[in-house]
């Protein structure tokens, strides 16, 4: 379903032992996906983690995903950018077309 590079994975370790929360997941999450198909993606770190979410192993990380994202996940692969065009994290889709033709973003 969802892949993380080894770059993505050594930040995501970083940031939750940084935080003290060792037993805590990753969540990723759609916001704002539109009747096209476009999706714009989010993560943070989670505690909670509700009976009917799905919970993944990708890379040694646990990630928690809503069924509602789900499906604009899949195949997705979280990457993480350090340049001097800045850094953070990128999720990238191949399933994903290219923008939103549906005028909503």
């Amino acid at each position: 379903m969802i892949t993380i590079s080894d770059k993505a994975a050594a930040e995501l370790r970083r940031i939750v032992d940084e935080n003290d929360q060792a037993d805590a997941a990753i969540r990723v999450f759609v916001q704002g996906a539109c009747g096209c198909g476009a999706a714009h993606y989010g993560m943070g770190i989670e505690t909670d983690i509700g009976e009917d979410e799905d919970v993944l192993d990708a890379n040694g990380i646990k990630l928690v995903v809503d069924r509602e994202s789900a499906p604009y996940l899949e195949g997705a692969e979280i990457d993480y950018r350090d340049s001097l065009m800045g850094r953070g994290f990128m999720i990238k889709n191949p399933n994903q077309a290219g923008g939103c033709g549906c005028g909503g973003h």
